[in-house]
């Protein structure tokens, strides 16, 4: 060993809501380290982040389903790269110490403090945690080794005691109370509510941005990406805080809580999860005792919108146009889609030759003056105005059936992938599937067809124009005309509105 070990720092944020900083605790760690005159290698922090960029519990006990190299089937492990790259800092020399708070925070399962000791067992190193709990010496002593063993099962122990506790209190208080944790986005927690009934109060303004990220979403056919934009400019926070993002939008629009349902869910379920090779657990869902901000049929259609893995969820790749007809008008010479580029902010063509060019800022004001005329007209009461809808009794049956038929796509081309249905086996099933969705949807079409003109009906064109999102603007825009730029007729400075044919679809 030399003189002077060089350690590693290893920190786990296990509960961000009460726990020290990060920069307290390595502090703390940096000191002991110069009291046993280490040098410090690096500082490995394992921490999780959530959807909207928040930290989160970085476990050392809960398990994944993975399938190891070289296996046929799945199984549990904690995922955890900092541990990992901690160990192969030992293995291969680049550090020859680590030094933690308290072993249960290196670690809470015996099969990781195995790979621990034989790492130090072979590389010769040594650990110290602050606490004197872990202590392992230049690879370890028999009752070094013997202890470490001892306290990492009774850690795994001590955490197995505390999840059995919390799921059969969610068990117990499942749809009579709020389980606590960050509050849901639409609600806040009540105040005046006792233990073990606690209760959650609406939030007007948050719960209407929910309903009209909902109707944007399924009347719309609006992106996550463009829901999360159009909150961002207009300075809404989420619950932290902090800015939206199309993940987050996705996961507030998700939870059972907006729908007034609380979820649950039993070992039972994640037991019947792992029977089928590692597909996520389906919780139990029940009536919670706060009001809804979603009807539960509007929100099960959310879900299967969001959920659909045949759908962008996030508007695919690239960012969100901030002009109204990037990606929507054409070149009049090639056919081709535009976008908007240059200083100037031009519609040109997309790719390398660019044919022509357009004031980005007179183009949209131009065809906003003709949505607006045309919206304007008598005919606006009836203009692409869906037929009454029609009751389909039996609406719920028939959307569970079609999410048990996309999950039955998604397994059948796994079991192909892996060799254990063959080529015609797939195209007969997924012949199948492909049918029978095609009559759920011709059947759902008639209660769920939306109105798309909705806002204009019996309201000055111009008012709701100027009231809508950019994202909505382009979807109105594609309903009624096609937009194509021609070349310039006229000589001179200034914008010619010939050069912007409109092609009115309705």
């Amino acid at each position: 060993m030399n003189t002077m070990p060089t350690c590693d720092i290893y920190l786990r944020l296990s509960d961000p809501a009460s726990e020290e900083s990060f920069d307290g605790r390595e502090a703390k760690l940096r000191a002991e380290a110069s009291k046993l005159a280490w040098i410090v290698h690096r500082v490995i922090i394992e921490n999780d982040l959530d959807e909207t960029g928040k930290p989160k519990l970085a476990s050392a006990f809960k398990r994944r389903m993975i399938q190891l190299p070289g296996s046929d089937r799945p199984v549990l492990r904690v995922i955890r790269p900092g541990f990992r790259s901690l160990l192969d800092d030992l293995a291969s020399g680049r550090a020859n110490a680590a030094l933690v708070e308290d072993l249960d925070r290196l670690l809470r399962q015996p099969r990781d403090g195995e790979d621990l000791l034989d790492t130090v067992e072979m590389s010769g190193t040594t650990c110290r945690s602050l606490s004197g709990s872990l202590k392992l010496t230049d690879g370890g002593t028999e009752d070094e080794r013997f202890m470490c063993r001892i306290m990492a099962a009774t850690a795994a122990k001590a955490s197995a005691d505390t999840a059995r506790r919390v799921a059969d209190a969610k068990a117990r208080l499942h749809g009579a109370s709020y389980s606590g944790g960050n509050r849901p986005y639409g609600y806040c927690s009540a105040q005046d509510t006792e233990r073990y009934h606690r209760n959650l109060i609406m939030v007007p303004d948050e719960a209407d941005v929910i309903r009209e990220a909902a109707t944007a979403i399924l009347d719309h056919n609006v992106s996550l990406k463009a829901v999360a934009r159009d909150l961002n400019d207009r300075g809404v926070p989420a619950a932290t805080g902090a800015k939206w993002s199309a993940a987050a939008v996705r996961y507030v629009l998700v939870k059972p809580s907006i729908a007034g349902l609380q979820q649950h869910l039993t070992e039972k379920d994640r037991r019947a999860a792992r029977t089928r090779g590692g597909k996520p657990p389906q919780p139990t869902l029940k009536d919670a005792p706060w009001d809804a901000i979603l009807d539960r049929d509007v929100w099960e259609r959310l879900c299967d919108k969001l959920n659909n893995p045949e759908r962008l969820t996030n508007g695919g790749p690239g960012r969100e146009p901030r002009w109204l007809l990037s990606n929507i008008a054409t070149c009049g010479i090639c056919g081709g889609i535009t976008e908007v580029s240059g200083s100037y902010a031009s519609y040109v063509c997309k790719g390398p030759t660019q044919h022509l060019r357009r004031s980005a800022k007179n183009v949209d004001r131009a065809i906003s003056g003709l949505i607006v005329a045309r919206l304007s007209q008598p005919d606006i009461t009836d203009l692409l105005k869906p037929p009454p809808s029609i009751p389909v009794a039996d609406a719920k049956r028939l959307r569970g059936e079609a999410r048990k038929l996309r999950d039955r796509k998604a397994s059948q081309m796994k079991m192909h992938a892996a060799g254990l249905i063959d080529d015609n086996d797939l195209l007969v099933g997924l012949r199948e599937i492909k049918e029978r969705l095609a009559v759920i949807d011709a059947q759902l079409a008639t209660s769920d067809k939306p109105d798309p003109l909705a806002e204009f009906r019996d309201k000055p064109a111009e008012v709701v124009w100027e009231s809508l999102s950019l994202a909505r603007r382009r979807e109105v825009v594609k309903l009624l005309v096609r937009v194509e730029f021609l070349p310039v007729k006229r000589r001179g400075p200034g914008f010619d509105p010939e050069s912007v044919a409109v092609d009115w679809v309705v």
